[in-house]
């Protein structure tokens, strides 16, 4: 008996090793990202100073439209600026920002890696963007970094001067919360957003309604071929617990997964990186959304309320919060089915398994007895 215990105890302690070698991440990860965090920071600075002159000139002339740099290889050069000033413009006027409150610069790059840094230090991952919100220094700014290496195939298929709605969408997006303070300024809800970094505010979609459901499905949940969804469990439980709960269709969890600033998650490792920064499922179009159903008037005076921001959000959707954000995810997903709901035969074939495993136990334990 007690050789058998020992054999489990090292079966025990064996997988735990195996667990933690493979969900800890590595001594250092958490030095290494905010090194690439500050890298960041110090290169959109330098781009802020690059786009102060034509920053100024068109705040002088009144003249629309965001300031603009675009780093290319010379094999895109005039092209690249061309369609990307071209798409920019676009969504300028789509957005009806016109002359903005705040002033943006953006900045697309279409480098794929960077070569400039020789040393040892930590590289910036492809892809890598970003956002320098208006701060202490100039609270007149807002820049942005848009990574553009993967448009380069758009670039090239588009022809003559014809519009490329694929550049203009990745445009959109790539705004991010520099949109919503071009549009509206900053405010008491700005300094809300930030402690949440700005994941409701990601994407400026007021200006037209998107359907995202059957993208939504195939990648994340189900297919859409299926009469019943099967819903993709590591994909939910990735998620804070509010926001599974939104999904059952509880408005008290809405309400907390889009209200609160800290909510907890049951995998703590974030289990892909769709869900880091996601309260609300599909949270980055949330305040879009509102946008777009409310009006401009509306969503201004919530925008400057000075009161907290669930009574100024709940007067400008004229409902609860957590009701208006429960029928809000229906339009992108089906209510999930919460709770122990096993069809009648598996749950009958459960319990004779139990009974039979219960059983040799207890004959096998009873024969331990005898001898």
């Amino acid at each position: 008996m007690a050789r058998e215990l020992k054999w489990w105890l090292a079966a025990v302690l064996a997988a735990c090793g195996v667990i933690t070698v493979s969900y800890v991440p590595p001594r250092g990860t958490a030095p290494a990202d905010e090194w690439r965090a500050a890298d960041l920071v110090l290169r959109l600075a330098r781009y802020r100073r690059q786009l102060e002159p034509e920053l100024a000139r068109r705040r002088e002339s009144d003249q629309p439209g965001p300031a603009l740099i675009v780093e290319a290889p010379d094999s895109l050069g005039a092209r690249a600026r061309e369609v990307v000033r071209s798409a920019i413009d676009t969504v300028w006027r789509k957005l009806g920002l016109g002359v903005s409150k705040v002033g943006v610069g953006v900045v697309v790059d279409f480098w794929r890696t960077r070569s400039t840094n020789t040393d040892d230090t930590p590289k910036a991952r492809i892809g890598s963007g970003g956002h320098l919100l208006p701060d202490s220094t100039d609270r007149t700014t807002c820049v942005v970094l848009i990574p553009a290496w993967h448009w380069t195939g758009s670039l090239e298929t588009s022809s003559g001067r014809g519009r490329n709605h694929q550049v203009e969408d990745w445009v959109e997006a790539g705004l991010g919360p520099c949109a919503f303070l071009a549009a509206w300024g900053g405010s008491s809800v700005q300094r809300w957003l930030a402690r949440r970094n700005y994941d409701l505010a990601a994407f400026p979609g007021w200006d037209r309604e998107r359907s995202m459901q059957s993208q939504w499905m195939s990648v994340r949940f189900a297919t859409e071929a299926q009469a019943a969804p099967t819903w993709w469990w590591p994909g939910v439980y990735g998620h804070p617990i509010a926001a599974i709960g939104c999904l059952a269709g509880r408005p008290t969890s809405c309400r907390t997964a889009v209200l609160s600033d800290s909510v907890p998650r049951l995998l703590s490792d974030d289990r892909g990186w769709w869900v880091r920064n996601e309260r609300p499922v599909l949270g980055y179009r949330y305040l879009g959304d509102v946008a777009r159903e409310v009006g401009h008037e509306r969503f201004l005076r919530f925008w400057n309320s000075p009161e907290s921001v669930d009574t100024a959000l709940a007067a400008a959707l004229k409902m609860p919060v957590g009701d208006w954000t429960e029928r809000w995810e229906r339009r992108f997903v089906p209510r999930l089915p919460l709770g122990a709901a096993p069809p009648a035969a598996a749950a009958v074939l459960g319990l004779l398994l139990g009974a039979a495993v219960v059983g040799l136990v207890a004959c096998g334990a009873t024969r331990r007895q005898v001898r």
